[in-house]
C-alpha cells in the first residue's frame, strides 16, 4: 500500500457528503490508497453515513472520545503505506492530492508536505481575512503544517513517535518541532491543497474556535521558550494592564486616559498584523485583520484562564 489516508470525524454530518467524495475520487485516481475514517463518537449520523458507503478501500474505525493526537495516532496504528495522510474531514481535496503530495516528497527529500489550507468560495469576511494573513503562498521549508493537510513519510511519523495524545489541541505544532529537531525538513507547497469548508463565520464562533486552539498552547511551549503566539498573548496581557493603570490613575483628561487605554489594547494586535503582511506580501483590510487578531489574543488568554484554573473540559471544537 502507498498511501493511509487518516481522517478524524467528529459530528461532520454537514460536511462529510461533499468532502468525502473527492477523497474517493482521489484515491482511485492515484490507486493503493487506503482511506481511515475515524470516529470519536459522534452523534450526528456521521458513523452511520460513513458505515452506509461500503467501499473497498475505506474502512470505518470506531475510537472512545480521546485528544484529536490519539484519534490519529489510532488511525495510523498498523497502517499499511508507505506514507501517512492526515486530512480532516470538513476539507475537500482535488484528484491529483495524493500522487502530488508523494511527489514533493521523494523530489524534495522531505520528511513530510502539505500547505496552508485553501478557503471555499465565497468566502465569509472572517475566513477571507484570516487566510489573507495566513496563506504565505510560496514553497518553503517550515516547522509547522496544519493536521487537516498533513502528509508525512510513515518512516518519520514512527521515527518521532506520532502525535503526542496529552495534548488536547496544538499536536500539529508540537510534532512539526519534533520532526524538525530530529534533523528532517517539512516542506510546505502550494501544490498540495484542501479546502476547509469548517471555518468560523460569526466572531462569536471565531472567539470559539481560537479558545479551542489555544487549549495546547503548552505542548510548544518550555522552560528555555515561548512560541511567538504565547509571548503575544503575555504582551498583550501587560499592555491591558498598563492601559487600564492609565485610566485609573494617569494625572490627564478622561478621554486622553481612554484614548490611551484604547492604544494599548490595539497595539499587539497592530505588531502581529504588520507581522503577518511583511510575511504573506499582502495587504489585508486593516480594520478587520485588528479586529481578528485582537479576539485572538483575548480567545488565548480565556484558553490559558481555562488551563490554569483546570477548566479545560468545559471546551469542546
Amino acid at each position: 500500500m502507498l498511501v493511509t489516508a487518516v481522517v478524524p470525524v467528529f459530528n461532520a454530518m454537514s460536511f462529510l457528503p461533499l468532502t468525502v467524495p473527492t477523497l474517493l475520487a482521489a484515491a482511485r485516481r492515484t490507486g493503493q490508497v487506503e482511506l481511515r475514517f475515524v470516529d470519536n463518537g459522534s452523534t450526528d449520523g456521521s458513523l452511520e453515513y460513513l458505515e452506509s458507503l461500503a467501499i473497498d478501500n475505506a474502512r470505518v474505525l470506531r475510537f472512545e472520545p480521546k485528544s484529536i493526537g490519539g484519534v490519529r495516532n489510532f488511525g495510523a496504528r498498523a497502517a499499511p503505506g508507505r506514507f501517512l495522510s492526515f486530512i480532516d474531514a470538513d476539507c475537500c481535496i482535488p484528484e491529483d492530492y495524493f500522487e502530488t503530495a508523494v511527489e514533493i516528497i521523494e523530489t524534495t527529500g522531505s520528511a513530510a508536505t502539505g500547505c496552508s489550507v485553501e478557503i471555499p468560495q465565497p468566502a465569509h469576511w472572517i475566513e477571507a481575512t484570516w487566510h489573507a494573513m495566513h496563506f504565505v503562498g510560496r514553497d518553503r521549508d517550515v516547522s509547522y503544517l496544519n493536521s487537516a493537510n498533513f502528509f508525512v513519510r510513515r518512516e518519520a511519523f514512527d521515527r518521532v513517535g506520532g502525535f503526542r495524545e496529552d495534548l488536547r489541541t496544538g499536536e500539529d505544532a508540537e510534532i512539526g518541532q519534533r520532526i524538525v529537531a530530529a534533523g528532517l525538513r517539512i516542506r510546505e507547497s502550494t501544490r498540495v491543497q484542501s479546502i476547509h469548508l469548517g471555518n468560523p463565520k460569526s466572531l462569536a464562533a471565531f472567539h470559539r474556535r481560537m479558545v479551542w486552539h489555544g487549549l495546547g498552547m503548552f505542548g510548544t511551549v518550555n522552560r528555555r521558550s515561548l512560541d511567538k503566539p504565547t509571548t503575544m498573548m503575555f504582551l498583550h496581557l501587560a499592555a491591558t494592564i498598563i492601559g487600564l493603570a492609565i485610566v485609573l490613575w494617569a494625572p490627564w483628561g478622561f478621554l486622553q486616559r481612554i484614548s490611551l487605554a484604547i492604544a494599548f489594547q490595539l497595539v499587539i494586535p497592530a505588531l502581529t498584523v504588520f507581522y503577518r503582511i511583511r510575511q504573506t506580501r499582502r495587504l489585508p483590510r486593516l480594520d478587520r485583520a485588528l479586529l481578528l487578531y485582537w479576539l485572538y489574543y483575548w480567545a488565548r488568554a480565556r484558553a490559558l484562564f481555562a488551563i490554569l484554573s483546570g477548566q479545560v473540559h468545559w471546551y469542546w471544537k
